[in-house]
Order: C-alpha cells, then structure tokens, then sequence
C-alpha cells in the first residue's frame, strides 16, 4: 500500500457531533476514504511527472491538488477526533471502516498518529486491520522520528526530486520481516507501484541515515 503525503496548518471546521450509529458511521467513514484516495490517485502521476521552471499552468494545477487533498486530509482527522471522543473505535464496523480509519491516521500529524499507534496495533491483533498497516505505520513514525525503517514501506523525496527508499535497519533481515506482516519482496513493490500509479522509486541500500536526514526535502 503506497501511502504519500502529511498536512499542513489550514482553518478547518470540523464535523458536528457523530452519533455512534455503526450503519451511518460506516457510510461516512467510506466516503471519506473514498474522497481522500481519489484525490491522491489524481495528485500522483502530477508528481512524477517532471515540471519545467517555466510551465506554470501545470505547476499551478500541481498545487491546487495538494492543497485540495491537504484540505481533505484535515477535514478527516477532525472527523475522526469527533468520531473517537463520542464513539472511541467502535469494533462493529465493517472491514472498510476499520480501513477507512487507519488510512486517515496514516496521512495525519504525527502527533495523533503517534497517539492511535497503539490502538492500530490493538486493531491488527484482533483482526479488524490487516497486519501491514501497523507496521507502514510504524515505518511512517520512525521516518518522521529522523531513525531507520524496518519494513521498507517509507520513501521521501531527496533533493533530486527522486522518489527514494527511507534507510532500513536490518537489511539481511528485511525479506523475512516482509514477509511475516504479507508484504511482497521490495522488488515486486518497486515494479508494482512503477507499473500501477507510475511513480519510480530509488533503493540506494547503501544510503545512511544521516544522509536521508540531510537530503529529505
């Protein structure tokens, strides 16, 4: 699952107070993932396609994307913040819900990422979430701490405008970990997300950490 971007500081208001019927939050909790992923399928092929200095029309169209998913990444969090401090996780849901919540923590702040962590980790063990969604999360959260991924789901932008590997802590033990959460090698990943979104990304296994740090836009 290819995961890209974080929010930025906008005004936003946020939902009305959520009742706790599983039927309507379902609903709701679809249609939010349903929005924020067809704007990140729209904003991708924009990004890895390269814009000349002087083209403003697209670089104009580029950025009215991010803001415009930027604007729906924050919309769902307060969504979610309502929804968790008048229902909590309610396990009732359905396996898309669950989803739906998982994929809006992952594009939060760190802060409330950090802070739902657990409870992602809660949801795999009783199998509401799939057993890779708590570990790209836990990958997201050590990229953003400036350490060394495990899983090898985080890439950030260099300064080469490249789509490049987050370091990785033990690469000798990378394919068994992979493989214990039913993620493919990180070849089938890389061939996978160049061929179905079209997005290259670059794995220098001998890139460190304290250069990532450095070049991470």
């Amino acid at each position: 699952m290819l995961l890209l971007f974080s929010t930025f500081s906008t005004t936003i208001y946020p939902p009305k107070v959520i009742d706790c019927s599983i039927k309507k939050i379902n609903k709701e909790l679809v249609a939010l993932k349903n929005k924020g992923q067809e704007i990140r399928m729209k904003l991708m092929p924009l990004l890895a396609d390269p814009i000349k200095e002087e083209d403003v029309s697209k670089k104009l169209k580029q950025y009215a994307m991010i803001t415009k998913m930027q604007q729906q990444d924050q919309y769902n969090q307060a969504y979610l913040k309502t929804l968790f401090s008048n229902c909590d996780w309610p396990k009732e849901l359905s396996k898309e819900a669950h989803t739906a919540i998982y994929l809006i923590l992952q594009h939060s702040d760190d802060a409330l990422m950090r802070m739902y962590y657990p409870k992602v980790e809660e949801m795999v063990s009783l199998g509401y979430l799939d057993p890779d969604d708590a570990a790209t999360m836990y990958d997201r959260l050590q990229m953003n701490a400036g350490l060394p991924q495990r899983y090898g789901t985080q890439t950030f932008e260099n300064t080469n405008n490249q789509n490049a590997v987050w370091p990785i802590e033990n690469l000798e033990q990378l394919p068994k970990l992979r493989a214990s959460v039913g993620l493919a090698s990180m070849y089938e990943y890389i061939k996978e997300t160049k061929e179905s979104i079209g997005v290259a990304i670059v794995w220098d296994k001998t890139l460190t950490l304290q250069d990532a740090i450095r070049f991470k836009k």
